[in-house]
Protein backbone atom coordinates (compact mmCIF):
# COMPACT_ATOMS: atom_id res chain seq x y z
CA UNK A 1 0.00 0.00 0.00
CA UNK A 2 2.98 2.20 0.66
CA UNK A 3 4.48 1.63 -2.62
CA UNK A 4 1.24 2.27 -4.24
CA UNK A 5 1.32 5.79 -2.18
CA UNK A 6 4.64 6.75 -3.41
CA UNK A 7 3.61 6.01 -6.76
CA UNK A 8 0.41 8.05 -6.84
CA UNK A 9 2.27 10.43 -5.44
CA UNK A 10 5.16 10.47 -7.77
CA UNK A 11 2.38 10.47 -11.00
CA UNK A 12 1.05 14.12 -9.51
CA UNK A 13 1.74 16.73 -12.51
CA UNK A 14 2.14 14.77 -14.91
CA UNK A 15 -0.81 16.00 -16.98
CA UNK A 16 -2.38 12.94 -17.00
CA UNK A 17 -6.58 12.56 -16.49
CA UNK A 18 -7.74 11.29 -13.21
CA UNK A 19 -11.27 9.34 -12.14
CA UNK A 20 -14.13 11.04 -10.59
CA UNK A 21 -16.77 9.23 -8.68
CA UNK A 22 -19.88 8.49 -11.12
CA UNK A 23 -22.01 10.28 -8.37
CA UNK A 24 -22.20 11.70 -4.55
CA UNK A 25 -23.45 8.19 -3.85
CA UNK A 26 -19.83 6.58 -3.95
CA UNK A 27 -17.92 8.93 -2.51
CA UNK A 28 -15.77 6.14 -1.70
CA UNK A 29 -14.90 5.67 -5.02
CA UNK A 30 -14.41 8.91 -6.16
CA UNK A 31 -11.91 9.41 -2.87
CA UNK A 32 -9.90 6.44 -4.25
CA UNK A 33 -10.25 7.37 -8.12
CA UNK A 34 -9.60 10.57 -8.19
CA UNK A 35 -5.51 10.44 -7.91
CA UNK A 36 -3.13 11.19 -10.18
CA UNK A 37 -2.03 7.79 -11.75
CA UNK A 38 1.80 6.08 -11.39
CA UNK A 39 4.36 6.98 -13.63
CA UNK A 40 3.99 5.30 -16.89
CA UNK A 41 6.95 4.67 -18.84
CA UNK A 42 9.03 1.86 -17.82
CA UNK A 43 12.12 2.90 -15.86
CA UNK A 44 16.13 2.36 -16.99
CA UNK A 45 16.49 -1.46 -16.41
CA UNK A 46 19.58 -2.21 -13.88
CA UNK A 47 22.30 -4.53 -15.07
CA UNK A 48 20.58 -6.83 -13.53
CA UNK A 49 17.70 -6.66 -15.32
CA UNK A 50 18.98 -6.03 -18.21
CA UNK A 51 21.64 -9.29 -17.78
CA UNK A 52 18.35 -11.13 -16.61
CA UNK A 53 16.35 -10.03 -19.81
CA UNK A 54 18.89 -11.05 -22.17
CA UNK A 55 19.95 -14.62 -20.50
CA UNK A 56 15.88 -15.21 -20.80
CA UNK A 57 15.33 -14.43 -24.26
CA UNK A 58 18.76 -16.24 -25.14
CA UNK A 59 17.10 -19.69 -23.44
CA UNK A 60 13.39 -19.32 -25.26
CA UNK A 61 15.19 -18.21 -28.57
CA UNK A 62 17.47 -21.55 -28.66
CA UNK A 63 14.78 -23.90 -27.30
CA UNK A 64 12.34 -22.79 -29.35
CA UNK A 65 14.24 -22.66 -32.09
CA UNK A 66 15.30 -26.44 -31.95
CA UNK A 67 12.06 -26.95 -34.44
CA UNK A 68 13.41 -24.23 -36.44
CA UNK A 69 13.74 -26.25 -39.58
CA UNK A 70 10.82 -28.25 -39.08
CA UNK A 71 8.85 -29.09 -42.43
CA UNK A 72 5.81 -27.57 -43.78
CA UNK A 73 2.60 -28.16 -43.54
CA UNK A 74 -0.16 -27.00 -45.89
CA UNK A 75 -0.84 -23.90 -44.14
CA UNK A 76 2.37 -22.77 -44.25
CA UNK A 77 2.51 -23.67 -47.54
CA UNK A 78 -0.09 -21.21 -48.47
CA UNK A 79 1.91 -18.57 -46.27
CA UNK A 80 4.87 -19.08 -48.51
CA UNK A 81 3.01 -19.54 -51.70
CA UNK A 82 1.12 -15.88 -51.11
CA UNK A 83 3.83 -14.61 -50.04
CA UNK A 84 6.07 -15.45 -53.48
CA UNK A 85 3.93 -13.03 -55.13
CA UNK A 86 4.58 -9.90 -56.51
CA UNK A 87 4.62 -7.63 -53.03
CA UNK A 88 1.63 -4.78 -54.97
CA UNK A 89 -0.06 -8.26 -55.75
CA UNK A 90 -0.58 -9.72 -52.63
CA UNK A 91 -3.54 -7.67 -51.38
CA UNK A 92 -5.64 -8.32 -54.35
CA UNK A 93 -4.60 -12.09 -54.27
CA UNK A 94 -6.16 -12.46 -50.87
CA UNK A 95 -9.78 -11.51 -52.03
CA UNK A 96 -9.30 -15.67 -52.75
CA UNK A 97 -8.08 -15.98 -49.11
CA UNK A 98 -9.80 -14.52 -46.58
CA UNK A 99 -7.06 -13.03 -44.69
CA UNK A 100 -5.29 -9.27 -44.04
CA UNK A 101 -2.23 -8.96 -45.73
CA UNK A 102 0.33 -7.77 -42.94
CA UNK A 103 1.91 -10.90 -42.72
CA UNK A 104 2.36 -11.97 -46.21
CA UNK A 105 3.80 -8.46 -47.46
CA UNK A 106 6.57 -8.82 -44.27
CA UNK A 107 7.00 -12.76 -45.19
CA UNK A 108 7.40 -11.41 -49.04
CA UNK A 109 10.15 -9.40 -48.01
CA UNK A 110 12.07 -11.67 -45.46
CA UNK A 111 11.67 -14.49 -48.21
CA UNK A 112 13.24 -11.53 -50.79
CA UNK A 113 16.43 -11.35 -48.41
CA UNK A 114 16.48 -14.58 -46.83
CA UNK A 115 15.01 -17.22 -48.88
CA UNK A 116 11.86 -19.21 -48.81
CA UNK A 117 13.35 -22.25 -46.32
CA UNK A 118 12.10 -24.03 -43.58
CA UNK A 119 14.81 -22.30 -41.83
CA UNK A 120 14.06 -19.05 -43.00
CA UNK A 121 10.67 -18.48 -42.69
CA UNK A 122 11.11 -20.32 -38.99
CA UNK A 123 13.34 -17.68 -38.03
CA UNK A 124 10.62 -14.64 -38.76
CA UNK A 125 8.37 -16.27 -36.65
CA UNK A 126 10.70 -16.67 -34.40
CA UNK A 127 11.97 -13.44 -34.01
CA UNK A 128 7.93 -11.86 -33.38
CA UNK A 129 7.39 -15.44 -30.56
CA UNK A 130 10.86 -13.99 -29.10
CA UNK A 131 9.87 -10.24 -28.79
CA UNK A 132 6.95 -11.46 -26.69
CA UNK A 133 9.18 -11.88 -23.80
CA UNK A 134 11.00 -8.05 -23.40
CA UNK A 135 7.52 -6.65 -24.87
CA UNK A 136 5.27 -8.44 -21.49
CA UNK A 137 8.46 -7.51 -19.31
CA UNK A 138 7.82 -3.85 -20.94
CA UNK A 139 3.44 -3.96 -20.31
CA UNK A 140 3.75 -5.39 -17.18
CA UNK A 141 6.69 -3.30 -15.33
CA UNK A 142 5.12 -0.15 -16.70
CA UNK A 143 1.53 -0.32 -16.05
CA UNK A 144 1.66 -2.04 -12.86
CA UNK A 145 5.69 -2.74 -11.38
CA UNK A 146 8.27 -4.07 -11.40
CA UNK A 147 7.17 -7.58 -10.30
CA UNK A 148 4.33 -7.69 -12.38
CA UNK A 149 6.60 -7.15 -15.62
CA UNK A 150 9.11 -9.44 -14.70
CA UNK A 151 6.21 -12.45 -13.90
CA UNK A 152 4.64 -11.59 -17.23
CA UNK A 153 7.79 -12.19 -19.18
CA UNK A 154 8.12 -15.19 -17.48
CA UNK A 155 4.86 -16.53 -17.79
CA UNK A 156 5.41 -15.52 -21.63
CA UNK A 157 8.33 -17.35 -21.68
CA UNK A 158 6.34 -20.55 -20.21
CA UNK A 159 4.00 -20.03 -22.73
CA UNK A 160 3.55 -23.95 -24.87
CA UNK A 161 1.39 -21.60 -27.35
CA UNK A 162 4.03 -18.70 -28.02
CA UNK A 163 6.66 -21.91 -28.07
CA UNK A 164 4.73 -23.53 -31.06
CA UNK A 165 3.50 -20.60 -32.84
CA UNK A 166 7.30 -19.41 -32.87
CA UNK A 167 7.92 -21.82 -35.20
CA UNK A 168 5.28 -21.87 -37.70
CA UNK A 169 5.68 -19.79 -41.11
CA UNK A 170 1.77 -17.99 -40.14
CA UNK A 171 1.27 -14.64 -38.56
CA UNK A 172 0.13 -15.92 -35.25
CA UNK A 173 3.31 -15.48 -33.14
CA UNK A 174 2.90 -11.29 -34.63
CA UNK A 175 -0.61 -11.61 -32.94
CA UNK A 176 0.31 -12.40 -29.80
CA UNK A 177 2.58 -9.44 -29.96
CA UNK A 178 0.92 -6.74 -31.18
CA UNK A 179 -2.67 -7.56 -29.00
CA UNK A 180 -0.16 -7.54 -25.82
CA UNK A 181 1.10 -4.26 -26.93
CA UNK A 182 -2.70 -2.87 -28.39
CA UNK A 183 -3.59 -3.92 -24.33
CA UNK A 184 -1.25 -2.24 -23.02
CA UNK A 185 -0.75 1.30 -24.57
CA UNK A 186 -4.69 0.97 -24.39
CA UNK A 187 -4.56 0.98 -20.60
CA UNK A 188 -1.82 3.58 -20.97
CA UNK A 189 -3.68 6.04 -22.78
CA UNK A 190 -7.22 5.68 -21.49
CA UNK A 191 -6.98 3.81 -18.18
CA UNK A 192 -4.08 6.23 -17.02
CA UNK A 193 -4.30 9.18 -18.50
CA UNK A 194 -1.42 8.77 -20.53
CA UNK A 195 -1.76 10.60 -23.70
CA UNK A 196 1.32 10.42 -25.51
CA UNK A 197 0.77 6.52 -25.71
CA UNK A 198 -2.95 6.97 -27.51
CA UNK A 199 -0.54 7.39 -31.21
CA UNK A 200 1.47 4.03 -30.38
CA UNK A 201 -2.04 2.45 -29.84
CA UNK A 202 -3.22 3.41 -32.78
CA UNK A 203 -0.58 1.94 -35.02
CA UNK A 204 -0.22 -0.84 -32.72
CA UNK A 205 -4.33 -1.53 -33.24
CA UNK A 206 -3.81 -1.09 -36.61
CA UNK A 207 -1.34 -3.08 -37.71
CA UNK A 208 -3.37 -6.04 -35.27
CA UNK A 209 -6.32 -5.77 -37.65
CA UNK A 210 -4.45 -5.71 -40.61
CA UNK A 211 -2.33 -9.13 -39.32
CA UNK A 212 -5.11 -11.08 -38.45
CA UNK A 213 -9.12 -11.00 -39.08
CA UNK A 214 -9.50 -11.28 -35.28
CA UNK A 215 -7.86 -8.07 -35.04
CA UNK A 216 -11.24 -6.20 -35.73
CA UNK A 217 -12.32 -8.28 -32.29
CA UNK A 218 -9.63 -6.74 -30.00
CA UNK A 219 -10.70 -3.37 -31.68
CA UNK A 220 -14.33 -3.84 -30.46
CA UNK A 221 -12.89 -5.15 -26.47
CA UNK A 222 -10.90 -2.29 -26.23
CA UNK A 223 -13.60 -0.15 -27.04
CA UNK A 224 -16.10 -1.99 -24.52
CA UNK A 225 -13.43 -1.98 -21.86
CA UNK A 226 -14.08 2.79 -22.42
CA UNK A 227 -17.54 1.95 -20.85
CA UNK A 228 -16.09 1.63 -17.47
CA UNK A 229 -13.60 4.21 -17.84
CA UNK A 230 -16.00 6.84 -18.95
CA UNK A 231 -18.10 6.01 -16.47
CA UNK A 232 -15.46 6.73 -13.61
CA UNK A 233 -13.93 9.69 -15.29
CA UNK A 234 -13.30 13.01 -13.78
CA UNK A 235 -13.08 14.72 -17.26
CA UNK A 236 -15.52 12.48 -19.43
CA UNK A 237 -15.19 15.41 -22.37
CA UNK A 238 -11.36 14.30 -22.14
CA UNK A 239 -11.98 10.95 -22.75
CA UNK A 240 -14.10 10.81 -25.28
CA UNK A 241 -12.58 12.99 -27.54
CA UNK A 242 -9.04 10.88 -27.11
CA UNK A 243 -11.22 8.02 -28.01
CA UNK A 244 -13.31 9.56 -30.77
CA UNK A 245 -9.73 10.83 -32.27
CA UNK A 246 -8.07 7.31 -31.21
CA UNK A 247 -10.69 5.13 -33.01
CA UNK A 248 -11.63 7.00 -35.89
CA UNK A 249 -7.64 7.19 -36.70
CA UNK A 250 -7.58 3.71 -36.57
CA UNK A 251 -10.12 3.11 -38.66
CA UNK A 252 -8.90 5.94 -40.96
CA UNK A 253 -5.84 3.30 -41.61
CA UNK A 254 -8.28 0.67 -42.02
CA UNK A 255 -10.64 2.07 -44.48
CA UNK A 256 -8.21 1.01 -47.79
CA UNK A 257 -8.92 -2.89 -46.59
CA UNK A 258 -12.64 -2.49 -45.56
CA UNK A 259 -13.45 -3.15 -49.53
CA UNK A 260 -11.73 -6.42 -49.60
CA UNK A 261 -12.71 -7.51 -46.33
CA UNK A 262 -16.41 -7.36 -47.28
CA UNK A 263 -16.16 -9.18 -49.85
CA UNK A 264 -14.35 -11.81 -48.26
CA UNK A 265 -17.23 -11.92 -45.90
CA UNK A 266 -19.98 -11.97 -49.25
CA UNK A 267 -17.84 -14.92 -49.41
CA UNK A 268 -17.40 -18.73 -48.16
CA UNK A 269 -13.67 -18.78 -47.78
CA UNK A 270 -13.45 -21.09 -44.64
CA UNK A 271 -15.55 -24.18 -45.93
CA UNK A 272 -13.65 -25.75 -42.73
CA UNK A 273 -15.18 -23.90 -40.24
CA UNK A 274 -18.26 -24.54 -37.71
CA UNK A 275 -18.88 -23.00 -35.27
CA UNK A 276 -17.69 -24.07 -32.31
CA UNK A 277 -19.31 -25.44 -28.96
CA UNK A 278 -18.67 -24.06 -25.75
CA UNK A 279 -16.74 -26.86 -23.86
CA UNK A 280 -14.45 -26.64 -27.20
CA UNK A 281 -13.46 -23.59 -26.88
CA UNK A 282 -12.75 -23.95 -23.06
CA UNK A 283 -10.27 -27.15 -23.75
CA UNK A 284 -9.03 -25.22 -26.37
CA UNK A 285 -8.16 -21.73 -23.61
CA UNK A 286 -6.96 -24.20 -21.65
CA UNK A 287 -4.87 -26.17 -23.63
CA UNK A 288 -3.11 -22.56 -25.13
CA UNK A 289 -2.27 -21.63 -21.39
CA UNK A 290 -0.44 -24.81 -20.62
CA UNK A 291 -3.22 -27.64 -20.05
CA UNK A 292 -5.74 -27.93 -16.92
CA UNK A 293 -2.76 -28.19 -14.27
CA UNK A 294 -1.17 -25.29 -15.05
CA UNK A 295 -4.47 -23.64 -15.63
CA UNK A 296 -5.77 -24.37 -11.96
CA UNK A 297 -2.47 -23.12 -10.47
CA UNK A 298 -2.21 -19.94 -12.58
CA UNK A 299 -5.70 -19.36 -11.69
CA UNK A 300 -6.25 -19.72 -8.04
CA UNK A 301 -2.62 -17.97 -7.90
CA UNK A 302 -4.33 -15.21 -9.84
CA UNK A 303 -7.48 -15.06 -8.17
CA UNK A 304 -5.78 -14.37 -4.61
CA UNK A 305 -3.96 -10.93 -5.73
CA UNK A 306 -7.07 -10.03 -7.78
CA UNK A 307 -9.24 -10.45 -4.70
CA UNK A 308 -6.44 -7.89 -2.93
CA UNK A 309 -6.69 -5.71 -6.04
CA UNK A 310 -9.99 -5.31 -6.94
CA UNK A 311 -11.21 -4.70 -2.98
CA UNK A 312 -13.16 -1.56 -2.51
CA UNK A 313 -12.11 0.87 -2.42
CA UNK A 314 -11.12 1.08 -6.05
CA UNK A 315 -7.91 2.33 -7.50
CA UNK A 316 -6.78 3.29 -10.53
CA UNK A 317 -4.89 -0.14 -10.83
CA UNK A 318 -8.40 -2.11 -10.26
CA UNK A 319 -9.92 -0.30 -13.56
CA UNK A 320 -7.00 -1.43 -15.40
CA UNK A 321 -7.14 -4.74 -14.28
CA UNK A 322 -10.76 -4.88 -15.53
CA UNK A 323 -9.96 -2.76 -18.56
CA UNK A 324 -7.56 -5.61 -19.25
CA UNK A 325 -9.90 -8.65 -18.32
CA UNK A 326 -12.92 -7.43 -20.70
CA UNK A 327 -10.45 -7.18 -23.93
CA UNK A 328 -10.35 -11.45 -24.16
CA UNK A 329 -13.91 -11.80 -22.95
CA UNK A 330 -15.15 -9.55 -26.01
CA UNK A 331 -13.00 -11.64 -28.63
CA UNK A 332 -13.87 -15.05 -27.24
CA UNK A 333 -17.60 -14.38 -27.42
CA UNK A 334 -17.26 -12.45 -30.21
CA UNK A 335 -15.36 -15.15 -32.18
CA UNK A 336 -17.44 -17.32 -31.01
CA UNK A 337 -20.37 -15.79 -32.08
CA UNK A 338 -18.35 -15.46 -35.36
CA UNK A 339 -18.89 -19.44 -36.21
CA UNK A 340 -15.26 -19.24 -37.19
CA UNK A 341 -13.09 -20.27 -34.55
CA UNK A 342 -9.83 -22.49 -34.47
CA UNK A 343 -6.86 -22.57 -31.72
CA UNK A 344 -4.64 -20.56 -33.75
CA UNK A 345 -6.96 -17.50 -33.62
CA UNK A 346 -6.30 -17.76 -29.53
CA UNK A 347 -2.98 -15.65 -30.63
CA UNK A 348 -5.49 -12.77 -30.29
CA UNK A 349 -6.25 -13.09 -26.57
CA UNK A 350 -3.02 -14.81 -25.16
CA UNK A 351 -1.15 -11.75 -24.72
CA UNK A 352 -3.64 -9.76 -22.61
CA UNK A 353 -4.34 -12.66 -21.04
CA UNK A 354 -0.95 -13.10 -20.34
CA UNK A 355 -1.11 -9.62 -18.69
CA UNK A 356 -4.03 -10.40 -16.50
CA UNK A 357 -2.55 -13.55 -14.99
CA UNK A 358 0.80 -11.16 -13.87
CA UNK A 359 -0.86 -8.12 -12.48
CA UNK A 360 -2.82 -11.27 -10.10
CA UNK A 361 0.17 -13.24 -9.30
CA UNK A 362 2.17 -10.16 -8.29
CA UNK A 363 -0.18 -9.25 -5.87
CA UNK A 364 -1.33 -12.81 -4.76
CA UNK A 365 1.65 -13.21 -2.47
CA UNK A 366 3.41 -16.58 -1.43
CA UNK A 367 0.71 -18.61 -2.97
CA UNK A 368 0.70 -16.73 -6.22
CA UNK A 369 4.39 -17.55 -6.75
CA UNK A 370 3.72 -21.05 -5.75
CA UNK A 371 1.48 -21.27 -8.38
CA UNK A 372 3.91 -19.69 -10.83
CA UNK A 373 6.07 -22.43 -10.34
CA UNK A 374 3.64 -25.32 -10.03
CA UNK A 375 2.74 -23.77 -13.81
CA UNK A 376 5.69 -23.69 -15.06
CA UNK A 377 6.65 -27.00 -13.50
CA UNK A 378 3.82 -28.16 -15.75
CA UNK A 379 4.59 -25.97 -19.21
CA UNK A 380 8.34 -27.46 -19.23
CA UNK A 381 10.40 -28.12 -21.06
CA UNK A 382 9.64 -24.77 -22.96
CA UNK A 383 9.20 -25.99 -26.46
CA UNK A 384 9.79 -29.68 -28.11
CA UNK A 385 12.09 -30.55 -30.69
CA UNK A 386 10.21 -33.50 -32.65
CA UNK A 387 11.00 -35.36 -35.89
CA UNK A 388 10.96 -32.98 -39.32
CA UNK A 389 8.12 -34.59 -40.51
CA UNK A 390 6.12 -33.73 -36.76
CA UNK A 391 3.47 -31.50 -38.75
CA UNK A 392 3.72 -32.97 -42.64
CA UNK A 393 5.41 -35.37 -44.55
CA UNK A 394 4.46 -33.56 -47.98
CA UNK A 395 8.93 -32.97 -48.42
CA UNK A 396 9.23 -36.51 -48.19
CA UNK A 397 6.64 -37.32 -50.73
CA UNK A 398 8.35 -34.59 -52.77
CA UNK A 399 11.94 -35.65 -51.77
CA UNK A 400 10.89 -39.65 -53.04
CA UNK A 401 8.48 -38.75 -56.21
CA UNK A 402 10.58 -35.56 -57.31
CA UNK A 403 13.48 -36.32 -59.21
CA UNK A 404 11.43 -38.85 -61.38
CA UNK A 405 9.25 -36.37 -62.40
CA UNK A 406 9.48 -34.76 -65.51
CA UNK A 407 8.33 -31.05 -66.73
CA UNK A 408 4.66 -30.91 -67.35
CA UNK A 409 3.90 -34.09 -65.77
CA UNK A 410 0.50 -34.03 -63.58
CA UNK A 411 0.07 -33.17 -60.01
CA UNK A 412 -3.41 -34.29 -58.78
CA UNK A 413 -4.62 -32.99 -55.26
CA UNK A 414 -8.47 -32.79 -54.57
CA UNK A 415 -7.79 -30.81 -51.36
CA UNK A 416 -6.48 -28.25 -52.50
CA UNK A 417 -5.18 -26.53 -49.77
CA UNK A 418 -2.19 -29.08 -50.50
CA UNK A 419 -1.18 -27.41 -54.04
CA UNK A 420 0.78 -24.48 -52.78
CA UNK A 421 2.71 -27.09 -50.24
CA UNK A 422 3.75 -29.45 -53.06
CA UNK A 423 4.35 -26.74 -55.44
CA UNK A 424 7.47 -25.22 -53.18
CA UNK A 425 8.54 -28.66 -52.56
CA UNK A 426 8.18 -30.31 -56.26
CA UNK A 427 10.39 -29.33 -58.78
CA UNK A 428 9.10 -26.50 -61.11
CA UNK A 429 7.17 -26.91 -64.28
CA UNK A 430 4.48 -28.91 -63.62
CA UNK A 431 0.82 -28.91 -63.82
CA UNK A 432 -1.42 -28.71 -61.18
CA UNK A 433 -4.93 -30.01 -60.82
CA UNK A 434 -8.01 -30.64 -58.57
CA UNK A 435 -11.00 -33.20 -58.49
CA UNK A 436 -12.28 -29.86 -60.33
CA UNK A 437 -9.95 -28.97 -62.83
CA UNK A 438 -6.74 -27.30 -64.01
CA UNK A 439 -5.05 -25.07 -61.07
CA UNK A 440 -3.95 -21.37 -62.64
CA UNK A 441 -2.02 -20.61 -60.21
CA UNK A 442 -0.71 -23.11 -58.02
CA UNK A 443 1.00 -20.69 -55.46
CA UNK A 444 -2.66 -19.63 -54.02
CA UNK A 445 -5.45 -21.45 -52.84
CA UNK A 446 -8.93 -20.01 -54.00
CA UNK A 447 -11.58 -20.77 -51.17
CA UNK A 448 -14.36 -18.98 -53.02
CA UNK A 449 -17.37 -21.23 -53.91
CA UNK A 450 -15.03 -24.43 -52.63
CA UNK A 451 -18.13 -26.70 -51.78
CA UNK A 452 -19.45 -26.19 -55.41
CA UNK A 453 -16.42 -26.98 -56.81
CA UNK A 454 -16.09 -30.15 -54.65
CA UNK A 455 -19.31 -30.92 -56.22
CA UNK A 456 -18.06 -31.59 -59.51
CA UNK A 457 -17.43 -34.96 -60.48
CA UNK A 458 -13.83 -36.09 -61.57
CA UNK A 459 -15.08 -38.13 -64.19
CA UNK A 460 -16.06 -34.81 -65.61
CA UNK A 461 -12.86 -33.08 -65.38
CA UNK A 462 -9.94 -35.27 -65.38
CA UNK A 463 -10.31 -37.57 -68.45
CA UNK A 464 -9.24 -34.53 -70.61
CA UNK A 465 -5.87 -34.20 -68.12
CA UNK A 466 -5.11 -37.68 -68.29
CA UNK A 467 -5.58 -37.73 -72.08
CA UNK A 468 -3.24 -35.14 -72.64
CA UNK A 469 -0.39 -37.25 -71.17
CA UNK A 470 2.37 -38.34 -73.67
CA UNK A 471 3.62 -42.05 -73.17
CA UNK A 472 6.29 -41.84 -70.38
CA UNK A 473 4.86 -39.39 -68.13
CA UNK A 474 4.23 -39.38 -64.75
CA UNK A 475 0.72 -38.17 -63.13
CA UNK A 476 1.05 -37.98 -58.93
CA UNK A 477 -2.44 -38.20 -57.01
CA UNK A 478 -1.93 -36.60 -53.47
CA UNK A 479 -4.58 -37.47 -50.63
CA UNK A 480 -5.40 -37.16 -47.16
CA UNK A 481 -4.39 -40.80 -44.97
CA UNK A 482 -7.10 -44.03 -45.69
CA UNK A 483 -7.59 -43.05 -49.72
CA UNK A 484 -4.36 -44.80 -51.18
CA UNK A 485 -4.30 -47.68 -48.60
CA UNK A 486 -8.25 -48.58 -49.00
CA UNK A 487 -7.59 -48.68 -52.58
CA UNK A 488 -4.83 -50.99 -52.59
CA UNK A 489 -6.40 -52.79 -50.22
CA UNK A 490 -9.76 -53.36 -52.74
CA UNK A 491 -11.30 -51.32 -54.98
CA UNK A 492 -14.98 -49.46 -54.04
CA UNK A 493 -14.72 -50.07 -50.21
CA UNK A 494 -16.41 -47.30 -48.53
CA UNK A 495 -14.89 -43.83 -47.91
CA UNK A 496 -13.87 -43.60 -43.83
CA UNK A 497 -16.49 -42.76 -41.70
CA UNK A 498 -17.61 -39.09 -40.55
CA UNK A 499 -15.57 -39.90 -37.41
CA UNK A 500 -12.59 -40.59 -39.13
CA UNK A 501 -13.24 -37.15 -41.53
CA UNK A 502 -12.47 -34.84 -38.64
CA UNK A 503 -10.26 -32.49 -39.74
CA UNK A 504 -6.75 -32.40 -38.36
CA UNK A 505 -5.29 -29.00 -38.62
CA UNK A 506 -5.44 -28.42 -34.85
CA UNK A 507 -3.81 -31.02 -33.26
CA UNK A 508 -0.89 -29.47 -31.61
CA UNK A 509 -2.75 -29.22 -28.24
CA UNK A 510 -1.53 -31.58 -26.00
CA UNK A 511 -5.18 -32.83 -25.24
CA UNK A 512 -6.07 -34.33 -28.62
CA UNK A 513 -9.08 -36.76 -28.02
CA UNK A 514 -10.99 -34.12 -25.35
CA UNK A 515 -10.46 -31.51 -28.43
CA UNK A 516 -12.14 -34.35 -30.55
CA UNK A 517 -14.93 -35.40 -28.78
CA UNK A 518 -16.05 -32.06 -28.29
CA UNK A 519 -16.32 -31.49 -32.11
CA UNK A 520 -17.91 -34.78 -32.38
CA UNK A 521 -20.79 -32.33 -30.66
CA UNK A 522 -21.68 -30.37 -33.23
CA UNK A 523 -22.76 -30.94 -36.52
CA UNK A 524 -19.78 -30.34 -38.85
CA UNK A 525 -18.87 -27.95 -41.71
CA UNK A 526 -15.52 -28.87 -41.80
CA UNK A 527 -16.48 -32.90 -41.68
CA UNK A 528 -18.72 -32.29 -44.62
CA UNK A 529 -15.65 -30.26 -46.47
CA UNK A 530 -13.22 -32.79 -45.42
CA UNK A 531 -15.73 -35.76 -46.04
CA UNK A 532 -16.02 -34.62 -49.54
CA UNK A 533 -12.35 -34.50 -50.54
CA UNK A 534 -12.08 -37.72 -49.38
CA UNK A 535 -14.80 -38.63 -51.43
CA UNK A 536 -13.06 -37.18 -54.77
CA UNK A 537 -9.62 -39.06 -53.43
CA UNK A 538 -11.43 -42.20 -53.70
CA UNK A 539 -13.00 -41.66 -57.21
CA UNK A 540 -9.88 -40.18 -58.73
CA UNK A 541 -7.88 -43.24 -57.03
CA UNK A 542 -10.40 -46.11 -58.52
CA UNK A 543 -10.31 -44.23 -62.04
CA UNK A 544 -6.26 -44.39 -62.19
CA UNK A 545 -6.06 -47.79 -60.97
CA UNK A 546 -8.69 -49.37 -63.09
CA UNK A 547 -7.49 -47.53 -66.29
CA UNK A 548 -5.08 -50.00 -68.24
CA UNK A 549 -3.09 -46.78 -69.52
CA UNK A 550 -1.41 -46.02 -66.57
CA UNK A 551 1.16 -48.38 -64.49
CA UNK A 552 1.40 -47.87 -60.39
CA UNK A 553 4.76 -46.57 -60.03
CA UNK A 554 5.03 -46.08 -56.10
CA UNK A 555 2.85 -45.55 -53.40
CA UNK A 556 3.64 -43.74 -50.31
CA UNK A 557 1.81 -43.65 -46.72
CA UNK A 558 3.15 -41.38 -43.83
CA UNK A 559 4.66 -42.00 -40.65
CA UNK A 560 2.21 -42.70 -37.49
CA UNK A 561 3.88 -39.44 -35.85
CA UNK A 562 2.87 -36.84 -38.31
CA UNK A 563 -0.29 -34.20 -36.66
CA UNK A 564 -1.03 -31.52 -38.84
CA UNK A 565 -0.69 -32.52 -42.74
CA UNK A 566 -0.67 -36.31 -43.29
CA UNK A 567 -0.30 -37.11 -47.02
CA UNK A 568 -0.91 -40.18 -48.98
CA UNK A 569 0.22 -40.68 -52.49
CA UNK A 570 0.79 -42.82 -55.65
CA UNK A 571 2.76 -41.93 -58.49
CA UNK A 572 1.73 -43.68 -62.03
CA UNK A 573 3.06 -43.48 -65.63
CA UNK A 574 1.67 -43.45 -68.40
CA UNK A 575 2.49 -46.64 -71.56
Amino acid sequence: MVTEQRELAAGAGNGESALVNPGDRLPFLSRALSRPAGPGPLRRLSLLDLAALLALVAVVAVLWGRAIGTWYWLDEGISVGVASHRFADIPALLRQDGAPPLYYLLLHVWMSLFGPSEVSTHALSLIFGVAVVPAALWAGWSLFGRRTGWICAVLAALSPFVAFFATETRMYSLVVLLSLLATATFVHGFVFGRRRYLPAFVVVLALLMYAHNWGLLVAVGTAAALVPCFALSRDRRRLLVDGTLAFGAVGLLYLPWLPTLLYQRSQDLQPWASKPVLLEMRIELTNALGGPDALVALGLGTAAGLMVVLRWPWGRKALAITAIAIVPVVVLVGGWGSSIFAYRYLAAVVGPLLLLLAAGLARGGRAALAALWVAAFFTLPIGTKGPAYTKSNAKAVAEEVGPQLQANDLVISPDFEMVPMFAHYLPPGLRYATSSGPVPDEDIVDWRKSMERLGVEPSKTAPPLLDALTQGAHVLLVCPPGTVATERTGLGQSSPSDDDQTPTRETTEPDVTAVSQAVSLRQSRGAMFHGAIRLRCNQLNTMLLTDPRFRLEKSITPPDEVRNTSVEAYLLTRL
